[in-house]
């Protein structure tokens, strides 16, 4: 073969794999084109922890608009308190989110979505999964126990163990003597009104809670932490009453999820998750909310209460008739016990 054979040769062969990779890069120009990389500015969060959350973008070209990830990417453990946009050049763009954290266990930020507007086209990028790891405040389990100080033996006094039985032994003769007495009177007759418990309205109950609130006064330091502790033990023992739920032994999000399941409204849901996570920060992160904010927090649960007067009446009615039901049978049961004794009298 001739050095110009083989040269052409070599042409014809390498042209159909330049061609592929030209159709290849044509058909998906942005492949290579953006570059986003994520940070975090900490190793471990506890309840109520806020930190940074941050994204760069770098892209070969502009575009119409670009669609940043929100709350609704995050997950239900983060909450975004404020997002702030930078753009330092035509082709790189920074993103700051202040996020808060409301989890209790290991989790992560998932993958974000990026989307990218240019006409009609979108292109989508994704961010890295980025793992949040908990840190518990309890004490750890692996404390060593301080060393025993050793037992001091003390010399032995008998007489303090014979002066213990002899008043031991008077003790039991009174005890006696007035056991006999008791014996001997005659038993007091029984109360003879019928008295029913009455029936207690949950949600009057609660009005009743959060007037008091309205007038609470904060003079010291612990009286915020007392405040949100009221209001928070207030919608749970609503719950509790009318909805049959262990909301005071359960964990704020324990609550949330058993609302969902038994699909109770999606406003009474969003109303109670917002003051119970204010609740939380208070008692567990040593948040210090302002008075205006605890204003807001008050009007948040009044409106729970208009919200629950029309979706719960049904139910606390339901509820008031089976109070009804049972105090009758318990005065019924009273009036048969009564004619028993007159004729066993008699």
């Amino acid at each position: 073969m001739t050095k110009s054979t083989f040269s052409t040769w070599s042409t014809w062969s390498t042209t159909p794999l330049l061609l592929l990779l030209l159709v290849a890069f044509a058909e998906n120009p942005t492949a290579q084109a953006q570059d986003v990389t994520e940070y975090v500015t900490v190793d471990s969060l506890r309840v109520g922890d806020t930190f940074t959350y941050n994204i760069t973008l770098r892209k070969n070209r502009e575009y119409d608009s670009i669609l940043f990830p929100d709350s609704t990417h995050f997950g239900e453990m983060f909450e975004i308190r404020s997002r702030q946009h930078y753009r330092e050049t035509n082709f790189k763009d920074s993103l700051v989110y202040r996020v808060q954290y409301f989890g209790t266990a290991d989790t992560r930020i998932p993958a974000l979505p990026i989307r990218l507007v240019s006409g009609t086209d979108t292109t989508t990028v994704r961010t890295n999964p980025v793992p949040v790891y908990f840190s518990s405040v309890l004490q750890s389990e692996n404390e060593e126990f301080r060393p025993l100080k050793p037992i001091f033996d003390f010399a032995r006094a008998w007489w303090a163990y014979i002066l213990g039985a002899i008043l031991l032994a008077l003790l039991s003769w009174y005890l006696y003597r007035l056991y006999q007495q008791k014996s001997a009177e005659p038993e007091a007759e029984p109360h003879a009104d019928f008295s029913p418990a009455p029936f207690v309205d949950p949600l009057v109950q609660l009005e009743n809670s959060l007037k008091q609130l309205r007038s609470f006064s904060f003079e010291e330091e612990e009286d915020v932490k007392q405040f949100y502790i009221n209001l928070g033990d207030a919608i749970r023992t609503y719950f509790e009453t009318l909805y049959h739920i262990p909301a005071l032994e359960s964990t704020s999000r324990e609550i949330i999820l058993e609302l969902e399941k038994r699909m109770v409204d999606e406003r009474m849901i969003t109303q109670t998750r917002k003051v119970l996570r204010q609740a939380d920060m208070v008692k567990f992160a040593k948040f210090k909310p302002s008075e205006e904010q605890t204003r807001i927090s008050l009007s948040i649960a009044q409106d729970f209460v208009e919200v629950a007067r029309k979706n719960d009446a049904p139910r606390i009615e339901q509820m008031r008739r089976q109070h009804q039901s049972e105090i009758e049978e318990q005065r019924r049961k009273y009036e048969e016990e009564s004619e028993t004794k007159e004729l066993h009298n008699a």
